[in-house]
Order: structure tokens, then C-alpha cells, then sequence
């Protein structure tokens, strides 16, 4: 009798290499998983990480294109603002700026699906400016890359 150790985590289905069952008959074999859902969730929760740390990192070398492109196309900008606006904003604060720095401390990933959650402590530092602030980032999965939807901080 064979023995298969599975467990559920965060919805997707893991099955560890060293506990697998042997080969099943082709009738048994499981749907192959798509590449824009890996079955394996900690690499969920590390493209999630890569995709916040990238969105900072972009901030922070003021790079403009590669700070809105972590946004989803239908991301929701805070206060009901519009998203030309929101943008036009964002570009403004970033460009007029000498020198930004943004890091993340104390980062706590949650993936369900195709969705995530991201919260964090963040110390955003730009010319004589400094703040420390909680920060939650949801994100969504659109295609092979997680996007920012929404963003709160407090």
C-alpha cells in the first residue's frame, strides 16, 4: 500500500519530493498546473517578496516607468482619486525629488490564489524628509507577474 503525504496550504495542494508516491498510471495523472499559478505556494510568497521589493527598489532609484508598471491596470488610487491623476501625481513627487530611499522591515506575506497581501513597516526617506509607516500592499496575480490593486498604509 502506498503512502502519500500531502498537505493544504494556502489553497494549493503540496506534495514533498521526498514523501511523493511513485509514478501514477497515465489514466491517474494529474492535470498538469498552469505557469501562471505554481503549485507550490513558498514560490508564491517569493514572487510576491521579489515583486514588493522591486516596486521599492524602483522608488528608490526613482525610476518612474518601473514604479508604475507595479501597478495593476486596475489598480484603485487612494482618496477616489482618479488614476491620470494619481499617476501624474506620483510622477511629479518622484522626479522632484533629489534622493529617495524606501526599505521594508518586518515583511508578512499572505497568498490565497491568484490574490496576496503584503504588510510591512516602511521607512520612506527622501531629501530632508523621513517616515516610518505600516504599509499594506494587495496584489493580484496577472500573468506571470503579481501586481499592485490596492494600497493602505496605517
Amino acid at each position: 500500500m502506498n503512502r502519500f503525504l500531502s498537505c493544504l496550504l494556502g489553497g494549493a495542494l503540496l506534495a514533498p519530493a521526498a514523501f511523493s508516491a511513485p509514478p501514477a498510471t497515465p489514466a491517474a495523472a494529474p492535470a498538469p498546473v498552469s505557469a501562471a499559478a505554481p503549485a507550490d505556494p513558498t514560490s508564491s510568497i517569493r514572487e510576491v517578496e521579489a515583486a514588493v521589493r522591486a516596486w521599492a527598489a524602483a522608488w528608490s532609484a526613482r525610476d518612474v516607468v518601473r514604479y508604475l508598471a507595479a501597478y495593476a491596470p486596475d489598480f484603485t488610487p487612494p482618496r477616489g482619486q482618479d488614476r491620470k491623476a494619481w499617476e501624474a501625481d506620483r510622477r511629479a513627487r518622484i522626479t522632484d525629488k533629489t534622493t529617495i530611499s524606501v526599505s521594508i522591515d518586518s515583511l508578512v506575506i499572505s497568498v490565497q490564489g491568484q490574490a496576496a497581501s503584503a504588510s510591512f513597516q516602511q521607512t520612506y526617506s527622501a531629501d530632508k524628509l523621513r517616515e516610518k509607516s505600516r504599509k499594506t500592499l494587495e496584489l493580484q496575480r496577472v500573468g506571470n507577474q503579481w501586481l499592485i490593486r490596492k494600497e493602505s498604509a496605517g
